[in-house]
């Protein structure tokens, strides 16, 4: 026997893990009349169809029982489409032409949350000032639609990652276009314990479960992430007394990074390229501030690492090798990607204008020259 309405409008907001009042506010309707629909009490005004079928992402004749069908498979088929854009290494250009897709996904299948955590992935590529991808031209127009897609993502997203992510792509933009007042206002909705991930609750599943080796693998994910954050955290640091001319507190916390990441990677022959962070790779961070305390010599052994790592340890990854450390040795991550064009990367890291300084000394010509021959 086919379902009626209300039963198949019952049925889905079930699946979505809605309640009657959530499903009432998305479409601007009182409880007690989703209550009325679904006990068939009463049937939806024909122009709550549409937007119901919104709601629950399915077409209209899903609510009639006339097509079963979902559409969740059509929108990752759009998604998956859309990624293939995506040149590597990432171009503006790529990015640009897998955001428009995705944005064209939306108007067949607007408020799917989904398809608006991607959009805002793409958005923040394109408009956030420091990424090398950042679209000049249309970042300001982007960064206002990503306004309007967050708030949709946060307000009824049921996946508590994307909400958060949404929130931490609001903060960064609100910050880099100047609305301050409102990067706060989603910076305050993030927890303050920093034990609060699903790596840690898993590893808790896991002890009481007496599953220790699983136990142990949660904790080493949840320890890599802490690690990574903790490098992010001492280099922005680094960068903060650098930009306020404190150089000899710089050097003190870069040094401080590097010798975390040895102290991690102890022993290990193959040793991850933790030195790459958001705010620069800290060996040519470091180099910068040696120039500052007129140190050329120390810069140029930095830089000398900095480019013995990226010509021949990275090499080295092709050969599968995983890390030994009992820290990190199950951890689920790749730590050996490689940069395709990292030797482009390296270029553009050695031409920076902070080493002009060095340009004409023998020990620089024989780093870009060995670069140029990779």
């Amino acid at each position: 026997m086919q379902d009626t309405i209300g039963q198949m409008i019952r049925k889905l907001r079930k699946e979505r893990n809605l309640t009657q009042e959530e499903l009432a506010e998305q479409l601007g309707v009182t409880f007690q009349a989703v209550s009325k629909w679904e006990n068939d009490l009463g049937m939806p005004d024909i122009s709550q169809v549409v937007p119901l079928a919104t709601v629950f992402h399915v077409s209209t004749d899903v609510l009639f029982g006339i097509d079963t069908t979902s559409q969740a498979d059509e929108v990752d088929k759009l998604m998956k489409q859309a990624r293939l854009k995506i040149t590597y290494p990432a171009t503006k250009e790529s990015i640009r032409q897998c955001y428009e897709e995705l944005q064209r996904g939306l108007e067949k299948y607007p408020n799917y949350t989904s398809l608006l955590s991607q959009c805002l992935e793409m958005g923040i590529s394109l408009a956030y000032p420091e990424n090398d991808t950042f679209d000049a031209e249309h970042g300001e127009a982007i960064y206002q639609e990503c306004i309007r897609e967050a708030n949709i993502v946060i307000k009824y997203s049921k996946n508590t990652t994307d909400v958060l992510r949404a929130h931490m792509i609001m903060v960064l933009l609100h910050s880099a276009y100047g609305n301050f007042e409102m990067a706060q206002v989603h910076a305050n909705e993030f927890p303050w314990r920093a034990d609060m991930t699903i790596h840690k609750m898993k590893a808790y599943i896991a002890h009481f479960q007496k599953d220790y080796m699983t136990e142990n693998k949660w904790c080493q994910n949840d320890f890599l992430y802490h690690f990574e954050a903790m490098l992010d955290d001492l280099v922005q640091m680094g960068c903060c007394y650098h930009n306020l001319a404190d150089y000899h507190h710089a050097e003190y916390v870069f040094m401080q990074a590097l010798a975390m990441i040895e102290l991690v990677c102890k022993d290990e022959d193959v040793v991850p390229h933790f030195h790459y962070r958001e705010h620069g790779d800290i060996y040519s961070l470091l180099a910068e501030i040696y120039l500052k305390h007129n140190r050329p010599d120390d810069a140029l052994n930095t830089l000398e690492k900095m480019v013995s790592y990226d010509v021949h340890e990275l090499a080295k990854f092709k050969s599968g090798k995983k890390m030994n450390t009992p820290l990190l040795s199950d951890a689920d991550y790749d730590f050996y990607w490689i940069y395709e064009d990292y030797k482009k990367k390296l270029l553009l890291k050695l031409n920076n204008p902070a080493f002009e300084t060095l340009k004409q000394d023998s020990r620089f010509v024989s780093l870009l020259k060995e670069v140029a021959e990779v």
